[in-house]
């Protein structure tokens, strides 16, 4: 379940309760989600510096652009060596024994 994004009506909410004042612990509680979660997108509406009101004017696909971070990893030499054999190996494993 790590790093799954949430439903932007729980991030809407999630930022209002947050507007008016309600602690992160209570945020958690009320929307059932992680407290590292809520400190995760809570971090990032204050990086972006935007009124609650703005927010809300905002359709559901831009408050889903603005609050996904893909992190994307470069891979090493020896893991893209790796990563070639995966089709290989999978194959091999879904044959009968």
């Amino acid at each position: 379940m790590a790093n799954k994004t949430i439903v932007m009506s729980k991030l809407r909410r999630l930022l209002q309760l947050y507007s008016q004042g309600k602690s992160k612990l209570f945020i958690s509680k009320y929307l059932e989600l992680s407290r590292n979660t809520v400190d995760k997108y809570i971090l990032q509406y204050r990086l972006l510096d935007l009124p609650i009101e703005e927010v809300d004017k905002l359709t559901d696909t831009d408050l889903d652009k603005l609050f996904f971070i893909q992190v994307k990893e470069d891979l090493t030499p020896r893991q893209k060596v790796l990563y070639t054999f995966f089709p290989y190996m999978e194959k091999e494993l879904r044959r009968p024994a």
